[in-house]
């Protein structure tokens, strides 16, 4: 008995670390938001990607170097080719953030967090062969809806910032579905966040001679700040789902919505108006609603095992 209890002891606290760090990662994540939609008001979107990539690498090559399992662990990859395009889509969905946050209000970003997983849902059946459920495709509307009823004038008020979103949105579902393929694989998410950043460092760098501008000493300071908070919010991301299933992560990050309406009210001067509220509670209520459906029993088709590259 004595056994039984210390282990329901450890699984609970196991529970609330995760918790715990899940509302820490959710700060984290708005304020590497929010350090980015400062920068991206004065920095072309790709000069910024390119030179927070390539300290990204930078930092991912110096902890290589240390060897050992750290090396495998950031440089091994089984599969090499799905690792690259999930790269690149990565890569186009990053500088699709930039600039959104460059366009939008910064609270509106939310909308476009909320509908990824509803539309990887989706893809995860025409790419992995997943089964795709009912009540995916019922969530999927509920999403659709909230962002119907966020963007001004309805669907037809669709602005440029709309679409960057709505770009990066589709771009990091597709991310999303190659990298649980990959992860069968035995792929360390380590591997996968540093491909991503060699992605973004390029597509930068191929960019940047076309829009480069001088970066004050401040704003550099701001760029490498806002490097760590992306990497930070990356790692803790690995440690919290070891400690809590994903479904519940999903629930618990949902708190970011309020994190991002007071950031954009004291930081941008941003109003938040009652649509943006109904809206955003539409998405969350989607994604829960994809949780649901998701944890349904059904059997795995056959077509659902990646083969081997």
């Amino acid at each position: 008995m004595t056994l039984i209890a210390d282990k329901a002891r450890i699984l609970r606290y196991g529970a609330l670390l995760g918790a715990g760090l899940t509302v820490l990662n959710t700060l984290v994540s708005v304020m590497t938001d929010a350090l980015a939609k400062d920068l991206v008001a004065d920095h072309p979107a790709p000069q910024l990607m390119a030179m927070s990539g390539i300290l990204a690498v930078m930092i991912g090559l110096g902890l290589a170097a240390t060897g050992g399992a750290r090396r495998r662990m950031i440089l091994h990859t089984a599969s090499p080719k799905r690792v690259a395009l999930r790269s690149v889509f990565g890569a186009a969905s990053t500088i699709g953030f930039f600039l959104a946050l460059r366009d939008l209000p910064f609270v509106e970003l939310f909308l476009f967090m909320g509908l990824m997983p509803l539309f990887g849902a989706v893809l995860s059946g025409l790419v992995l062969g997943e089964t795709v459920r009912g009540g995916v495709w019922l969530a999927l509307a509920g999403g659709m809806l909230g962002m119907a009823i966020i963007i001004p004038d309805g669907m037809s008020g669709m602005t440029q910032g709309h679409l960057y979103g709505l770009f990066a949105t589709l771009t990091g579902a597709a991310s999303i579905v190659l990298s649980r393929g990959i992860c069968r694989s035995h792929t360390h998410a380590f591997a996968q966040v540093f491909y991503a950043q060699i992605a973004c460092a390029l597509l930068g760098m191929v960019i940047l001679p076309f829009v480069w501008q001088p970066m004050a000493a401040v704003d550099i300071g701001l760029l490498v700040l806002y490097t760590l908070s992306l990497l930070t919010t990356r790692w803790l991301m690995v440690v919290i789902v070891r400690l809590l299933p994903a479904y519940v992560v999903m629930q618990i990050a949902n708190i970011q919505f309020v994190w991002m309406v007071l950031v954009g009210h004291t930081v941008f001067g941003e109003v938040t108006g009652p649509h943006v509220w109904l809206g955003s509670a539409l998405v969350i209520a989607s994604g829960l609603w994809l949780i649901r459906a998701q944890r349904a029993p059904a059997p795995v088709p056959a077509a659902a095992s990646v083969p081997a590259e």
